[in-house]
């Protein structure tokens, strides 16, 4: 058994791109979405429709898209979804224009009541590529549904015989913090002094007087 929530994405706009990608015409730019950290042998991916013209403010006017998220992973900041932005050009080929990656556990912690099924905007910086340089900005919104408990069935590829490691995008997030635990040493009673030997009495025959108080 294992808990899923699907999680809603509306792409509404960018802005700001590097302008350097044609020379002559102005930009038609799409999106490529998917999950990072999920099994890459059932990638989830949504492409959008290509903006034509639209230079480096593309508006995708709200597309919609799902994506199903494993809770357990989601909750251990190990998904997250990945913006591609690509031009769309005939001749050259097709060239990527920056990337934003946005974690699943952030996105579900920015949300002001998770209980209430309204969309919550977002907006984050897209890095170029391979640069790493900040470069615009992408505009969305998104809604977490409710937990289900489905049975994992069968996959119909031979399972894994290894746990995949983090994706490459995802080993910036830090692991959750564990209370060190240490060890006590038995008790011990603190030390406390020998007793003192017994006063041996005065010899016999030894005739004691006390002497007068004075007058």
């Amino acid at each position: 058994m294992m808990e899923q929530r699907t999680v809603q994405l509306e792409l509404i706009s960018a802005k700001d791109l590097k302008d350097d990608v044609n020379f002559f015409t102005k930009m038609s730019v799409y999106a490529v979405v998917s999950v990072l950290g999920c099994d890459p042998r059932s990638q989830q991916k949504t492409k959008t429709l290509a903006v034509r013209n639209c230079g480096t403010r593309p508006k995708w006017n709200n597309f919609p898209m799902n994506f199903t998220i494993d809770e357990y992973l989601a909750q251990q900041n190990r998904l997250a979804l990945l913006f591609r932005l690509v031009c769309k050009r005939r001749l050259l080929g097709d060239k990527d224009i920056g990337q934003v990656v946005a974690p699943i556990k952030e996105l579900f912690d920015a949300m002001a009541d998770p209980s209430k099924c309204t969309m919550t905007f977002a907006a984050y910086q897209v890095v170029r590529k391979p640069s790493g340089k900040p470069k615009g900005e992408l505009h969305f919104s998104y809604k977490f549904s409710d937990k289900v408990t489905v049975s994992q069935p069968a996959p119909p590829y031979a399972p894994l015989l290894y746990a995949p490691p983090p994706h490459p995008l995802l080993m910036y997030a830090q692991p959750p913090y564990v209370q060190p635990t240490y060890a006590q040493p038995p008790y011990a009673p603190p030390p406390y002094d020998p007793p003192l030997p017994p006063i041996a009495p005065p010899p016999h025959g030894y005739d004691y007087t006390p002497s007068a108080p004075p007058e």
